[in-house]
């Protein structure tokens, strides 16, 4: 796999980079009698501190600079003087300063090139030979200056760092820049003391933090799925050598969350660790692949019964990995985990696989000993040869336990125990689990067929209500199967929420509700179960639908409570969608920023939890957020993510939504061919949808400006979602449409072997027939150049809620001007008619909608279903 476009490249760091360059710059301007400097540059593991200073030295060596880099600790302590001399032996060799033969003399007790073996230092001549590398020091930096580089500083021998203590206090003379590197550990504890010392010598530090996203996405190569980006620039958190390392294992053949990375077993495979973990001891090494196995928070005793070690030995391996930055205590209790939990997975794809196999049944006996609890149980059970009724047991609790939390890991689970006997009764029950599991993971299909065995084996009935219903519901809704999923509901019970979902998504009323009534009742249920998860789910859907409805002063209330509830405490992991349908609400109210916040957290978790069901469709919301913003770069971004997601998670419908969206991204950004190609790929994942989905291609497409097609071609017997959609121009081109334009494009988007179906007349105007009768009012309003305020007074509304009209206008028309507002206006004749049956005028007058067919509808005529 490709990580990097070019490994020389220095990604980020150009802030730092310039600020070390001030030093140099400021060093060299104080003269062959001034005062050295000294910077330091602290960070984690793998953060850049290396490759930073690489790039000064380059920059020095090049301006002329003397230049000496030494690094600690490869080969362990006891060398005196070790990272100095390292820096400067072949230097004091070359000759190219004349030593004084005192002076050579007694640094030939140290330095291998002058003679000196690496004998230990008598106490009383410790102090003679500091002061004789400070005036080494000095007559290297006269003349050009000598840049001193020290990486690796926090595992400095005692010696080294007494020099340093000597050069803070005693400044050295000439142009002396010393620049350290250390690992953010208890290690660097000395040097953060030097840091405060008063001294004549100034001393700079700088704490280099995670990269960015886009700077770290620098270093993975553009053919990389969008999926395993984001988790890989999730795993490396911004730090540029893990994510390297991350992407040279190659992704998961599935992406986990990372609460699987941190206590699952990883994928079986990998090879070499390109990870600097430090000069570990053995015991060390075996202490990091106990507490690997183990997973999660680590107390010493069970890491020593995994290891094999003493207790005393894995107590000093545990300061030692911790020295390294590796380890780290918990905060809220006892034990350490790894910093990272990518950091653990790369150790155990990397181990020894014969060690790790008795490792694992050790692992084992020692969680069982110490109540550890069912979901680290479970997953030492994974892969055990076999299974008794208790570990049986333990698999399920397992996976219940981490159903919301791992769900990949409780559909192992789930298979293994299935794997064994057990009564019809018991394994239909636990069939529903596995489908609520696959469903949750993104596995759409998998779970539906699951659902299916399930129900004939149960003489083919629906699941009663509850859970198990709503999750199949939900995955149907994901496929675009909306009769299904009314056919399976109708049957069942208690399912409220799931009615109010569907209806939204729908655009009409189902099952003889409409969604707010739906979500009423919901609400009401959930009360008297005392579930406030599902309160906060009942009043998100609520305030959805009431916005939908235009009854923004209801919705506002709603989502008011809503977000009350979800405020100030981790989201209900098992009502993760509810954030969906609030931040709707909220984007139709106004509120991006609140809006944004919900969506953030809602990423973050799954993430985390690895429910890659509703990453496609946060990713979207992601994506509107930005859109609002103006960030065009970021909802382009967010959108390609959402069509990837939709593509893998087995969505269609979610990759159509987020294609068109991409597409008035593009045509935002002026890219008018480009929004075609996008919507041309929506047009083939739209093929076998149905005919509401190609309508909607349809009227983006009129947006856009094309003229579509008397007829849309549905292949018969086509799979929703199959054909070769594609989203890059490499991918259009390899599809023919590189060069298409708009007709061709409509037409392409039809697919082969097509059976004609009419469609509607198209909507006169490029794109108006989508608005409300109050938002064409509106749009007539600010086509005659009224302000806010005006437009408020002529419709006797406040101006917040003409602010809330012109939000809806430009997110339907994916437009950000009201400049482009007129234009549309000026193209529509429907207002240059005035009132009429083909639609309302300026004063809001006539019917709703424009033509016979009247207007292309979203997703079940919802604008709800994305962007």
């Amino acid at each position: 796999m490709t990580t990097e476009p070019d490994r020389d490249a220095l990604v980020g760091r150009r802030g730092e980079l310039q600020l070390l360059e001030q030093a140099l710059r400021l060093t060299r301007s104080t003269g062959a009698d001034g005062r050295a400097r000294i910077v330091s540059v602290g960070g984690e593991p793998w953060i850049g501190k290396t490759r930073l200073l690489a790039e000064l030295a380059g920059l020095a060596g090049a301006e002329g600079w003397r230049v000496a880099v030494g690094r600690a600790g490869r080969t362990g302590p006891g060398t005196p003087f070790e990272l100095v001399v390292d820096a400067l032996d072949d230097r004091l060799g070359s000759g190219e300063v004349e030593l004084p033969t005192p002076l050579a003399l007694r640094l030939g007790r140290v330095f291998p090139a002058l003679g000196g073996a690496g004998a230990a230092v008598a106490p009383g001549d410790e102090y003679w030979l500091i002061r004789a590398v400070r005036s080494a020091l000095e007559l290297l930096a006269d003349g050009p200056g000598l840049l001193l580089v020290l990486d690796d500083a926090h595992r400095a021998d005692p010696l080294t760092l007494e020099l340093l203590d000597h050069l803070v206090r005693h400044p050295p003379r000439g142009r002396l820049l010393t620049v350290l590197a250390h690992r953010d550990s208890p290690a660097a504890n000395r040097l953060a003391v030097l840091r405060g010392t008063d001294g004549g010598q100034p001393w700079q530090h700088l704490e280099l933090g995670p990269l960015a996203a886009h700077e770290a996405g620098a270093l993975l190569g553009p053919e990389l799925d969008p999926v395993d980006r984001q988790v890989l620039l999730r795993d490396a958190a911004g730090v540029p050598g893990l994510l390297r390392a991350c992407a040279a294992t190659g992704p998961e053949r599935e992406p986990v969350g990372s609460f699987e990375l941190a206590t699952a077993p990883p994928a079986p495979g990998g090879g070499p660790v390109a990870l600097d973990f430090g000069p570990l001891s053995g015991p060390a090494w075996r202490t990091a692949w106990a507490a690997a196995t183990l997973g999660g928070a680590v107390t010493p005793q069970p890491v020593a019964e995994v290891a094999g070690l003493p207790l005393s030995q894995v107590l000093l391996s545990i300061d030692e990995l911790q020295a390294e930055a590796l380890l780290r205590p918990e905060p809220d209790g006892p034990g350490f985990r790894f910093r990272h939990p990518a950091v653990r997975a790369l150790l155990l794809r990397g181990g020894r696989a014969g060690w790790q196999y008795g490792a694992a049944g050790r692992a084992l006996s020692a969680l069982r000993r110490t109540g550890a609890p069912a979901g680290l149980l479970a997953a030492q059970l994974e892969r055990a040869p076999s299974l008794g009724p208790a570990d049986r047991q333990l698999l399920l609790a397992g996976a219940t336990a981490d159903l919301h939390r791992a769900p990949a890991a409780a559909v192992r689970r789930l298979r293994r125990w299935a794997a064994g006997p057990g009564a019809p009764a018991e394994q239909a029950e636990q069939a529903l689990g596995l489908g609520q599991a696959l469903t949750l993971a993104g596995r759409g299909e998998e779970a539906l067929t699951v659902y299916a065995r399930a129900r004939a084996a149960d003489g083919g009935r629906a699941p009663a209500g509850g859970p198990a219903a709503e999750a199949e519901s939900s995955a149907l809704r994901g496929l675009g199967r909306w009769a299904a999923a009314r056919e399976l509901l109708a049957a069942a019970e208690d399912v409220e929420l799931a009615w109010a979902a569907l209806a939204l998504e729908v655009g009409d009323p189902v099952g003889g509700r409409t969604a707010a009534q739906w979500a009423e009742h919901g609400y009401v249920r959930a009360v008297r179960s005392g579930d406030p998860a599902a309160q906060a789910h009942a009043l998100a859907l609520l305030a959805a639908a009431h916005a939908v409805d235009e009854r923004f002063a209801e919705a506002a209330e709603v989502a008011g409570a809503a977000a009350e509830q979800l405020a100030g405490q981790e989201l209900p992991l098992h009502r993760l969608e509810s954030v969906r349908w609030l931040t709707d609400a909220e984007f139709y109210l106004g509120r991006r920023h609140r809006a944004e916040a919900l969506l953030g957290r809602t990423f973050e978790a799954v993430l985390d939890t690895g429910q890659w069901q509703l990453l496609g469709r946060t990713a979207l919301g992601l994506s509107r957020a930005r859109w609002e913003a103006g960030d065009l770069a970021g909802a382009a971004d967010r959108a390609v993510l959402a069509v990837a997601a939709g593509r893998r998670f087995d969505s269609p419908p979610l990759a159509v939504d987020a294609l068109l969206w991409h597409s008035r991204i593009r045509l935002a950004g002026r890219d008018l061919p480009g929004a075609h190609r996008a919507a041309a790929a929506a047009g083939r994942e739209a093929a076998g949808l149905g005919r509401l989905w190609q309508r909607r291609v349809a009227e983006t497409l009129r947006i856009l400006g094309a003229v579509p097609a008397p007829t849309v071609a549905v292949p018969a017997g086509r799979p929703g979602g199959a054909g070769p959609a594609g989203l890059t121009d490499a991918q259009l081109a390899d599809a023919g449409l590189a060069d298409a334009g708009p007709t061709d494009i409509v037409r392409a988007a039809a697919g082969p072997g097509p059976t004609q179906v009419p469609t509607p007349e198209p909507a006169p105007g490029p794109g108006l027939a989508e608005l409300s009768r109050r938002e064409v009012q509106v749009a007539g309003l600010v086509s005659e150049g009224c302000t806010n305020q005006q437009i408020a007074g002529r419709m006797g509304v406040s101006a917040k809620t003409v602010e809330t009209y012109l939000s809806r206008i430009f997110r339907k028309l994916g437009i950000v001007s009201r400049a482009q507002v007129a234009h549309l206006v000026g193209l529509d004749d429907r207002l240059r008619r005035g009132p009429g049956a083909d639609g309302p005028g300026p004063d809001g007058s006539g019917a709703h909608g424009a033509g016979p067919g009247g207007p292309a509808p979203r997703i079940g005529g919802n604008p709800w279903s994305g962007p």
